[in-house]
């Protein structure tokens, strides 16, 4: 029986999503969790998150024995998952369903905390002023629809092409008992490596160097290669929100 865990994670306590030698992956947890109720099969996931990015809905498919009740088993996972971790739901699939390859879209959000230094938001928001609104949603909106993001993500990614088509790319401001968020929302039908930190860093260039809104056109229209900025936003305040398939 195949099936689909969904899950969200802290993703500070990891070096990424993505099983790694050291066993320091948010799916080395995972893998680790299954084979102590007797799952020796690999997860394989909907989408990798790098060190310090979280996750508030991945879901990851294995191949368990018919005989598991999915409430017990979810139980069960989320008895030997670090706190870091918690299963949502857990769900039979197709035998031909495929995590990643199956998904229509993904959802990102970027968190902004605007007030002073929280110890409690430490790697789970990147810090900063507040933006110039306008303009932060004015340089968002360039990079939606079909857009080639060569100069927008991490090389080595070893993707067939730099395509992708955002459905949309936003910001709003959020007042709280803790202070002002800012939250930065992508939706696309896939994601390059870094991408979301890189445009969220360049769109944060220009809300603070409105004259770099023109920098940032002329790139992502293919008239120059140059970018408003090369250095990604912090990792800590990107998260994995949803995964489409319909």
């Amino acid at each position: 029986m195949k099936i689909a865990i969904i899950y969200a994670y802290n993703g500070a306590k990891f070096q990424g999503s993505q099983t790694q030698p050291n066993g320091k992956a948010v799916e080395d947890a995972l893998n680790l969790a299954l084979r102590k109720i007797g799952v020796f099969s690999q997860v394989n996931s909907s989408s990798r998150t790098d060190a310090g990015v979280h996750a508030l809905m991945q879901l990851s498919c294995v191949d368990v024995g018919d005989f598991w009740d999915l409430t017990k088993l979810k139980n069960e996972l989320n008895r030997h998952l670090p706190a870091s971790v918690f299963v949502k739901n857990v769900k039979k699939v197709n035998a031909d369903f495929h995590p990643r390859y199956s998904a229509k879209a993904r959802a990102y959000r970027y968190l902004l905390f605007c007030g002073r230094q929280r110890i409690e938001l430490a790697d789970l928001v990147c810090f900063c002023a507040k933006p110039d609104m306008k303009v932060l949603n004015e340089a968002l909106r360039l990079f939606c629809g079909e857009r080639d993001f060569s100069g927008f993500y991490k090389s080595g990614s070893n993707e067939k092409s730099p395509v992708r088509r955002l459905f949309y790319a936003r910001a709003r401001a959020r007042k709280t008992a803790l202070g002002e968020f800012v939250i930065i929302a992508f939706k696309g039908n896939g994601f390059l490596r870094s991408q979301v930190r890189l445009m969220v860093a360049n769109a944060l260039e220009c809300a603070k160097n409105p004259e770099k809104l023109e920098i940032l056109k002329n790139r992502l229209e293919n008239k120059s290669q140059a970018v408003p900025t090369k250095i990604p936003a912090p990792a800590a305040g990107l998260y994995l929100k949803k995964v489409f398939y319909s």
